[in-house]
């Protein structure tokens, strides 16, 4: 499993977070700034969250009554745990993935089984069926695409894991699932043991209002809001996210931009001609890599002030995509450290 969650405090090119490097447009700011104006500060917020239920219901393609808002993301994956593990209860997911899985588990007396990410191979979708069967995996939970390395489990084998685990629920972690090819939350209705998580702390670029949901059929949904914390979401949080719902091609445009960027730069690193590395495709918003030179390259980047993820005890990393002329210094700096020195 990945190790304990560090909270991201640095200064500097910040390519260690996953964070957009696109602020808030004038337009949406503007709006963010007039509708500030109208909040009761003195009143608590809307516990059942309607406007931003129906703007994001309306965003997903989903009814307002499949979602659970939550303060990021983070508190669904709370909430899900928190209702269905108890003491010694398994909790099946990937090896690397989000920690956060582990976490919660913890809290509640539960333990983790893992199954090897396959990085140089598709998922042998029957083996980690079977080996989950052998944990006797209460809840299976995975991100995807996977977090840290970018990669994806095809749709086909996400429905097979979901057939397969039809007594239990399987969460789908989709916070980097605007970046990917397909998305879950179609088969909702379909698979009521299907639970999709999102949030608009990566695509939207709204990581500093903490705002994300869970979503499932109306079934499961009215199964665990009464375990929703009260007044969970800030008004202003509810404020800035309505607007920001409203303002999706900007966001689908950077979307857009960053999986350009993205794929660009896995390409012109995997054509040169660079020893010592390994830089994964992915369909997220970073690139996944490792090296027995990761120091190097860490020294390289500090230098141009720049911070990725470094995985401690391992010789991984990840690189959040940043703005063209910031990819542009890493892939420079990544040729200085890595190119082939010919004699």
């Amino acid at each position: 499993m990945s190790s304990t969650y560090q909270v991201i405090k640095e200064e500097g090119i910040r390519l260690n977070a996953n964070e957009s490097p696109f602020p808030i447009s004038d337009t949406c700011l503007k709006e963010v700034i007039e509708a500030v104006k109208t909040i009761e500060f003195h009143r608590y917020p809307d516990d059942s969250h309607q406007q931003l239920k129906e703007a994001y219901a309306k965003y997903l393609g989903l009814q307002k009554e499949q979602l659970i808002m939550g303060n990021g993301s983070d508190e669904m994956i709370g909430l899900i745990i928190a209702t269905q593990i108890k003491e010694n209860d398994c909790v099946y997911t990937m090896d690397p993935d989000f920690s956060m899985y582990d976490y919660y588990t913890s809290l509640h007396g539960g333990h983790m089984a893992t199954y090897e990410y396959p990085l140089n191979s598709v998922l042998d979708v029957n083996d980690f069926i079977e080996n989950g069967k052998k944990a006797n995996a209460k809840l299976v939970i995975f991100s995807n695409p996977n977090n840290p390395s970018g990669q994806c489990v095809s749709e086909t084998d996400i429905k097979k894991i979901i057939e397969a685990f039809y007594d239990r629920i399987v969460v789908i972690d989709e916070a980097y699932g605007e970046f990917n090819d397909f998305s879950m939350l179609p088969y909702l209705n379909e698979y009521k043991n299907l639970i999709v998580l999102r949030t608009m702390s990566k695509a939207f670029g709204m990581a500093a209002i903490r705002c994300g949901c869970m979503a499932a059929c109306e079934a499961t949904v009215s199964s665990l809001i009464s375990y929703k914390v009260p007044y969970n979401i800030n008004s202003f949080t509810q404020v800035c996210a309505v607007i920001l719902l409203k303002h999706t091609q900007e966001m689908k445009q950077n979307i857009d931009l960053l999986i350009k960027e993205r794929d660009t730069m896995y390409q012109k690193i995997k054509e040169a001609d660079l020893t010592d590395i390994t830089i994964y495709p992915s369909k997220a918003n970073y690139l996944y890599g490792t090296s027995s030179r990761k120091q190097e390259l860490l020294d390289a980047l500090k230098q141009h002030n720049i911070l990725i993820r470094n995985y401690a005890n391992n010789d991984s990393f990840r690189i959040s995509i940043g703005a063209p002329k910031e990819n542009e210094l890493v892939l420079e700096t990544i040729k200085s450290v890595f190119q082939a020195k010919h004699q």
